[in-house]
């Protein structure tokens, strides 16, 4: 009976997020693999909006975290670097690199990451005037 072997890569992310309790697809995009899956943003001005969220793992995962998310709907971020995403028409990217991924190399600690990215939107225009 052999051990088994460590996971790496987008295996490793996607065995992550079904641990987590998320139900991630695999999105081929020219610009690679992303694991799509809805979210429910939990903390600051918008919790309890859901928005889908792609992460794409780099071979070695976990030693190198995802890269920025991407995120759809388009919902911009206030500390600005958001870019069109290889997801196509109705998804941005963020580059908003985990910054504590030296401290915790998993998915939950990326998870972290998302969190604190999406308790600093401000408020949804309601499109109202004043």
């Amino acid at each position: 009976m052999s051990a088994a072997q460590p996971l790496w890569g987008p295996a490793a992310l996607h065995a992550g997020l079904l641990a987590a309790g998320y139900t991630p697809q695999q999105t081929a995009t020219p610009g690679g693999e992303f694991a799509v899956f809805e979210y429910t943003i939990e903390s600051g001005p918008r919790a309890g909006t859901v928005v889908r969220v792609g992460l794409q793992a780099p071979p070695d995962f976990p030693t190198t975290p995802p890269g920025g998310p991407q995120v759809s709907p388009l919902l911009g971020h206030p500390a600005g670097a958001v870019h069109p995403s290889p997801l196509g028409d109705g998804w941005e990217y963020w580059s908003r690199p985990a910054s504590n991924w030296a401290a915790d190399r998993s998915v939950r600690g990326y998870l972290r990451h998302l969190r604190t990215l999406f308790a600093q939107l401000p408020p949804a225009d309601t499109g109202g005037t004043a």
